[in-house]
């Protein structure tokens, strides 16, 4: 470990450092194997059962995707809010920030499987489907690339800057850097949230184009925020273990994001059960047809999986001081909320093109994989800087945080 800073917290000497051993080199290595076998599951499965494994592709892409904006979003958040209190837990999700361009690039690629998945990429299928011939001003293979580059863009572009600032004042000590990013953390939580509800219909929701919802958007913005605050209380519980943040980050501020998740869990199913009972009241076949298919069988036991994961069991571990207030409590609702993300995403898009959930070694090791490329960029990112913004003006606030 490399020391850094060493300041007083409490009377106490805390030391702030660049710890190059937060993973173990166990660790890394059995990390390097999840990714190396989700790769080549991939691969394999795009020669013998290539819809399969796009629609994998498709949802790890989208899960690292949320990852990463959450990240940014909970920093451009702390800056618009003005808050203090978050300020030592800010390295967390700047580094989580990393993991977007690898969504990027996963995303990129999906260009190749697109025939396999969207319906409306055919042009012989669009030109006898009036409603798709209708839609095709906005659902074409290239518009649909090309939004996807200026949505990635524009988040990586502006999230960059604004991070920058953040790196800059540990290193220069120039405090005027703490608010310097407000404005532009407003115009890219105004225009990357707009843009993040327009991907979900690009990716997700034209995976059956003749079904729509208004408020899909909203409902996949649920989901991702969710899922990216409970893997920030992962990460916080985690490198507190590991002594990297120890006396640094206390359970205080794991409070605190335990009452954004209780809260936001209750959001997703808000937004869940608005979608589903406007349409399924309406009674409207064109409607309807989208959840009839996840209603039977055993799609219709995993709808009420996903709704005992991301919301019912961390609501009721949640509910109570006590166990927002504790580790163990607060690492098993965390880890179900994640878990949860991917039941949610599973259920939006294999119904579209599978009759029965298809779930083997390849849903499983895609996934592993997945979250092992995660947990990969997001260390090899955090170890780089300090662990906290030492010269940040809020810093003393954060530091004496009680709940």
């Amino acid at each position: 470990m490399e020391s850094d800073t060493i300041f007083k917290n409490n009377g106490k000497l805390i030391m702030t450092m660049k710890n190059k051993n937060i993973l173990s080199s166990r660790q890394k290595m059995w990390l390097k194997i999840f990714m190396g076998f989700g790769v080549l599951i991939f691969a394999f499965g795009v020669f013998t059962d290539p819809t399969r494994a796009w629609l994998n592709f498709l949802l790890s892409g989208y899960f690292l995707t949320g990852i990463g904006f959450c990240g940014m979003m909970m920093v451009a958040i702390h800056y618009v809010s003005n808050s203090g209190w978050d300020v030592v837990i800010r390295r967390v999700p700047e580094s989580m920030f990393s993991v977007l361009p690898f969504g990027f690039i996963i995303m990129i690629l999906l260009y190749f499987g697109m025939h396999d998945i969207y319906e409306w990429s055919h042009e012989d299928v669009v030109a006898n489907d009036p409603i798709l011939a209708g839609k095709s001003v906005w659902l074409n293979p290239m518009g649909f690339m090309i939004r996807m580059i200026i949505y990635f863009v524009f988040w990586i572009w502006v999230g960059r800057k604004i991070i920058s600032k953040s790196y800059t004042m540990d290193s220069e000590g120039d405090t005027r850097n703490t608010k310097s990013p407000t404005g532009l953390s407003a115009f890219w939580l105004y225009i990357g949230g707009i843009m993040f509800i327009f991907s979900s219909f690009d990716w997700i929701m034209s995976l059956e184009p003749h079904w729509f919802s208004t408020i899909f958007g909203l409902y996949n913005f649920s989901g991702m925020f969710t899922s990216g605050l409970a893997f920030i209380m992962i990460a916080l519980i985690f490198l507190r273990r590991a002594g990297v943040l120890r006396g640094i980050v206390k359970i205080d501020h794991l409070y605190e994001l335990s009452r954004y998740l209780f809260g936001f869990v209750t959001f997703w199913v808000y937004i869940w059960f608005s979608q589903h009972m406007l349409i399924w009241y309406a009674n409207i076949p064109e409607e309807t047809v989208y959840y009839i298919k996840r209603h039977v069988g055993v799609f219709g036991s995993l709808t009420v999986v996903n709704i005992l994961l991301n919301w019912f069991i961390p609501f009721v571990i949640l509910l109570f001081r006590k166990t927002k207030r504790n580790e163990k409590s607060l690492l098993i609702a965390a880890s179900l909320v994640l878990v949860g993300r991917w039941v949610d995403l599973y259920m939006m898009i294999f119904p579209s093109h599978m009759e029965t959930p298809v779930f083997g070694l390849m849903e499983i090791v895609m996934f592993i994989g997945a979250l092992a490329l995660t947990v990969w960029v997001f260390t090899m990112t955090f170890v780089k800087e300090k662990p906290m913004p030492v010269n940040d003006v809020f810093l003393e606030e954060s530091l004496h945080l009680h709940t």
